[in-house]
């Protein structure tokens, strides 16, 4: 992509230095001496960095920034001024400039201010790129399913989002305990600040205070020098504290006090320190009954508990199962793009619906990855999956009374879900995959046809490369 520039000053001379200048640069370059044609090409075409005089014929140079920062995202303004002050650089840069430039001006300067004001315009389009990617990543619809447990869990973790009370999750391994917690941040008003997860069981107990508060330089054999803690790291943002339940009662009462007072000293350093941090915690242990055996203190558990969210486990929601199922699907043929898997046979969702996943999400992940590895069709199958499912397929198969031919039962949520979305691929596939005509030969809305395809988390694009 070139570069585009917007050059506005009355010296005629300026203007044609500046594009001599910035043209040997590569960058595309349009001049103009008055205000207004200034206005009317921005609001035309779109440019990366425009410089303008403070003083023009029509108006004032700060017109022009103010009108730039209203139309275009991100651009990187540079005043031009003869009368350089405190007070004009001040009101520039408060109007959104990025810098100013005195006459008369160094072609040195001109080049090097162009180049940091291109280098900061990059920078924010990754930033604000990187941010749409988390809020993606970490948003609601990537908390897949539609059970009613879910649709309970979206709520209270809505409602955790926009308090500030401390959090508890609970819920077995590899249910998404930290998703959920990612969900919280990134959908409250500490979103721009820090999300700092700690695995509390991963820390040697020995060591997990001077690693959460951090130490200074001789504060134990081998503190060579400072060093910040996780829980200074999370000012301004959320501490995630994953399996709590591993800590020792010396350490919890340290951390209450930090959760209580917001304040904390690194380990040597005798004078506090003030902290902002939102605590997250996760367990899979039962807390209430390790208060009993006294290796988890009450008073933390209910400084914490202000919010408490438990994550069932993949078995008291099987409906889910083919949903996240063909979300992995999606997710795993990026990673392996020679993959054409797009959907599972009835067989292998019945495998998946009829396990009990004892290592709940996780384990689903893990299964569809291996199918996708070992499978060459367009479908995961029964014989795709791990052992642990085709071991399975003995499961009983009831025949129905004077129903004709036997049929595999299987939840009348599950049968709906496969006839509803395998019709609605017909009908895509039909229609060389156009949403409007589909949605006619469906006799409903196309809004409406497009909610499913995102509810049954259909590929579109897939099937389109499979049409041609």
């Amino acid at each position: 992509m070139q570069i585009r520039i917007l050059v506005v000053d009355d010296e005629l001379s300026l203007c044609k230095t500046l594009e001599i200048i910035l043209k040997k640069e590569g960058y595309g370059v349009v001049t103009t001496q008055l205000g207004v044609t200034a206005l009317s090409l921005i609001y035309e075409q779109d440019f990366n960095v425009i410089f303008t005089d403070l003083n023009l014929p029509d108006i004032s140079g700060l017109e022009i920034i103010t009108e730039a920062k209203r139309r275009i995202p991100s651009p990187q303004v540079i005043l031009i001024t003869a009368f350089a002050s405190i007070e004009t650089a001040v009101d520039a840069i408060k109007r959104g400039a990025y810098d100013y430039l005195t006459k008369p001006l160094s072609p040195d300067k001109v080049r090097v201010t162009t180049k940091r004001a291109i280098e900061k315009l990059t920078l924010t389009e990754q930033v604000d790129h990187l941010r749409q990617e988390v809020s993606q990543c970490f948003g609601f619809d990537n908390m897949v399913g539609k059970s009613q447990c879910m649709y309970e869990l979206r709520k209270t973790i809505l409602y955790a989002a926009k308090s500030a009370g401390s959090v508890v999750i609970t819920g077995e391994s590899g249910t998404g305990k930290e998703l959920v917690a990612r969900a919280i941040h990134y959908n409250s008003n500490r979103k721009e600040n820090s999300f700092v997860p700690v695995n509390c069981a991963a820390i040697a107990k020995e060591l997990i205070e001077s690693e959460l508060f951090g130490y200074v330089r001789g504060a134990f054999t081998g503190a060579l020098r400072d060093k910040v803690g996780f829980i200074e790291l999370s000012s301004g943002g959320s501490l995630f504290l994953d399996e709590i339940g591993e800590t020792t009662p010396d350490f919890q009462v340290k951390l209450l006090r930090v959760i209580q007072n917001g304040e904390f000293n690194r380990v040597g350093e005798s004078s506090y320190r003030k902290v902002d941090a939102r605590y997250i915690a996760a367990t899979n242990k039962d807390l209430k009954k390790a208060i009993a055996d006294a290796s988890f203190r009450e008073d933390l558990y209910y400084r914490l508990n202000v919010i408490n969210i438990h994550l069932p486990p993949l078995r008291q929601r099987r409906e889910d199962i083919p949903l996240l199922a063909v979300h992995f699907i999606n997710k795993y043929r990026q990673k392996y793009p020679d993959k054409n898997v797009t959907d599972l046979t009835p067989e292998a969702a019945e495998a998946l619906i009829n396990h009990d996943f004892p290592g709940n999400v996780r384990e689903l992940e893990n299964a569809i990855e291996h199918a996708l590895v070992f499978g060459h069709g367009d479908k995961v199958t029964v014989d795709t999956l791990p052992a642990t499912f085709r071991d399975r397929r003995d499961m009983a198969t009831t025949a129905v009374p004077n129903a004709g031919p036997k049929v595999s039962l299987k939840p009348l949520k599950m049968a709906k879900y496969e006839f509803e979305r395998g019709f609605i691929i017909e009908a895509l596939k039909e229609n060389e995959c156009n949403i409007s005509k589909a949605a006619r030969l469906l006799d409903i809305h196309r809004q409406n046809l497009q909610l499913k395809i995102k509810e049954f988390d259909i590929d579109v694009d897939s099937l389109k490369q499979e049409k041609s």
